[in-house]
């Protein structure tokens, strides 16, 4: 199975780094289940469940034929939407968390974006770790929801953009020293606002599409650090490393014992690719390869979603 994620519409755009060759085959995320293996194969079986090792590598179709080198075998015991889900956004909120300062229980960390997937996986991950989590959603008529919705999921504070000194003075009593910047533009301000001495703000994405605006007081008066991340580059440095075994080990763990959990999302068939695209900035969408092996649509041929 895989999903659709927000920066395959930048892909589309020709803004992502990782470019695709036009025509290709879409989608960056997904797992897949090891059907036949050549005689070279050493680290592979039949049964295994495996996830791209890199990123473009055309995960919208039901079968493919790939090196071994291509692929990362992951542990066991995780259902379809979990595998599918597991090296982005999951991967993405774990080193965020892990990589910039050390965390302690009883810490802090801010976030903005805490209902995309990296933010609900940031919500558990602290949770899991004992570490607070506060949390900023954009303005919405069903704000008082999706508040409620967070804080069963783990948060322990949810606050609207718009509820910036409600934010501050909840900071001032829980100071956080990690920042977690998935929107950049303006809103960046508030989470240099909130952050304590000496903190770090990571920038992973910029969903306003605007500039990120750093004012000189706060970066510069409380010794904040600006870092950033991008998972892609990530995997390029440490694929098949100790670290990232580590990470998927952890990882699965959670999500075995439900201490994380998949992103709410919508299963479909890829015949129902159109529906899917309008619907990936509502809810998170997962292409299903048994579901679209059953669709009465199939006929005897596989189905690519092409680009």
């Amino acid at each position: 199975s895989s999903g659709i994620n927000a920066e395959y519409g930048n892909q589309v755009e020709g803004k992502y780094p990782v470019r695709l060759e036009i025509p290709g085959i879409g989608g960056n995320e997904g797992s897949a289940t090891v059907l036949e293996v050549g005689d070279a194969v050493r680290e592979l079986k039949v049964g295994d469940t495996v996830i791209p090792r890199f990123a473009g590598s055309g995960t919208w179709t039901t079968h493919k034929v790939v090196s071994e080198q291509e692929l990362k075998k992951l542990p066991e015991g995780l259902s379809v939407a979990a595998s599918a889900m597991f090296a982005v956004n999951p991967c993405t909120a774990y080193r965020m968390l892990e990589d910039f300062r050390p965390l302690s229980p009883g810490d802090w960390v801010l976030q903005n974006g805490a209902t995309s997937g990296v933010g609900r996986a940031v919500i558990e991950m602290c949770r899991a770790r004992g570490v607070g989590s506060i949390n900023i959603i954009r303005d919405r008529e069903d704000a008082a929801a999706v508040k409620s919705e967070l804080i069963s999921q783990g948060a322990d504070a949810v606050f609207t953009v718009s509820e910036r000194s409600e934010l501050e003075q909840f900071c001032r009593s829980n100071t956080p020293h990690l920042a977690l910047n998935m929107v950049g533009g303006r809103e960046t301000v508030s989470l240099l606002k909130c952050l304590g001495e000496g903190s770090n703000l990571v920038t992973y994405g910029a969903m306003s599409n605007s500039p990120m605006v750093v004012p000189f007081g706060p970066m510069v008066f409380k010794d904040i650090t600006l870092n950033n991340y991008w998972m892609t580059r990530w995997t390029r440095r440490f694929a098949g490393s100790v670290a990232e075994a580590s990470m998927f080990e952890q990882i699965a763990e959670w999500f075995r014992t439900g201490k994380l959990t998949p992103t709410p999302h919508e299963e479909r068939s890829f015949f129902d690719h159109e529906e899917a695209f309008k619907s990936a900035f509502k809810r998170k969408q997962l292409f299903v390869v048994e579901r679209t092996l059953k669709d009465s649509r199939a006929g005897s041929s596989d189905f690519l979603v092409t680009l």
